[in-house]
C-alpha cells in the first residue's frame, strides 16, 4: 500500500481501551480544506451583518437575535467531523443535524450562555474485493449521534439579525455495525476474512467544539453555520426561532 504519511491519533479500542492508530493525512487535508471553505463563509455571515448595523446602539452587546428565552430550532447538514473506526479509503454520507438552543443565562459579561441539544447521524462505509477470488466484502457503520451543548453567545456588533457563539458539546455515539459478502463460506471461522463477519464496534462518549453564526432574514427564520472539531467540520442550514 502506498504510504501517504500519517500521524499519530488517539483512538478508543473496541476494549474501551485507547491506543494510537495512524491516521491518513489525506483525510486530514480533506478536512482542512471543508474548514477553510466554510471559515469563508462564515466570514461572509459575519461581513453582512455589517449591511444591517444600526448607528444607533450604544450596547455592548446587542441581545435582539438571541436573548434570554430565546428558543431556536436549526435543521441542517455536515461535512467531515472525527469519528472512531473511519479511516483512510472509506466512504460516508453527510450529517443529518438538529440542535435546540435555549438562551439560558444572561449577564455573564457581555454575553449569554445557551443550553441545547443536538441529533445528528453519519453513515460510513467500507469496500473490499479480494484479488485473487474476486469475492467483494461490505462493511457498514451507523452513528447515532446524542448530545448535551452549551455556547456563550456575544453579538459584538450592532446588527439585531446576527448571532455569533462558540460551543462545547458532550456527545454519545451509539454505533451500529453489518457487514455483507459475495463470499459463500463468509460465515466460516477458516475463512480468512471472517474477522469482517465477526468484529464488534462500541458506542462511545466524545467532545467537540465549534464556533458559529446565525444570520437572521426576518424575525423567526435564518441561515446557521459551524466549524468545529467532532461530530463535524463544518455544518450548515436553516434555524427557527421562537
Amino acid at each position: 500500500m502506498k504510504n501517504l504519511g500519517f500521524s499519530l491519533k488517539a483512538r478508543p479500542l473496541h476494549t474501551g481501551f485507547i491506543f494510537l492508530q495512524p491516521q491518513n493525512t489525506h483525510h486530514m487535508k480533506t478536512s482542512n480544506f471543508i474548514t477553510t471553505l466554510s471559515l469563508s463563509g462564515l466570514l461572509f455571515l459575519s461581513s453582512a451583518n455589517y449591511a444591517q448595523s444600526s448607528d444607533n446602539s450604544t450596547l455592548p452587546s446587542n441581545t435582539d437575535a438571541f436573548g434570554k428565552g430565546t428558543n431556536v430550532l436549526s435543521l441542517g447538514f455536515g461535512l467531515g467531523g472525527d469519528y472512531s473506526y473511519i479511516g483512510g479509503g472509506y466512504t460516508s454520507t453527510p450529517n443529518f443535524v438538529i440542535t435546540y438552543d435555549n438562551g439560558t443565562f444572561d449577564h455573564v459579561g457581555p454575553g449569554i450562555i445557551s443550553l441545547g441539544g443536538l441529533f445528528s447521524f453519519k453513515g460510513a462505509s467500507y469496500d473490499y474485493t479480494d484479488p485473487y477470488t474476486g469475492y467483494y466484502y461490505n462493511q457498514n457503520w451507523n452513528y447515532y449521534i446524542l448530545g448535551f451543548r452549551s455556547a456563550y453567545h456575544w453579538n459584538f456588533t450592532r446588527s439585531s439579525r446576527f448571532d455569533p457563539y462558540l460551543g462545547l458539546m458532550l456527545a454519545y455515539y451509539d454505533v451500529s455495525y453489518n457487514t455483507s459478502s459475495s463470499d459463500p463460506y463468509f460465515h466460516a471461522p477458516g475463512n480468512p476474512h471472517y474477522y469482517y463477519y465477526t468484529d464488534t464496534y462500541n458506542s462511545y462518549l466524545a467532545l467537540s467544539l465549534y464556533i458559529g453564526a446565525r444570520y437572521y432574514l426576518s424575525n423567526k427564520i435564518g441561515l446557521w453555520l459551524e466549524l468545529g472539531y467532532g461530530y463535524s467540520n463544518a455544518a450548515l442550514g436553516i434555524s427557527f426561532k421562537f
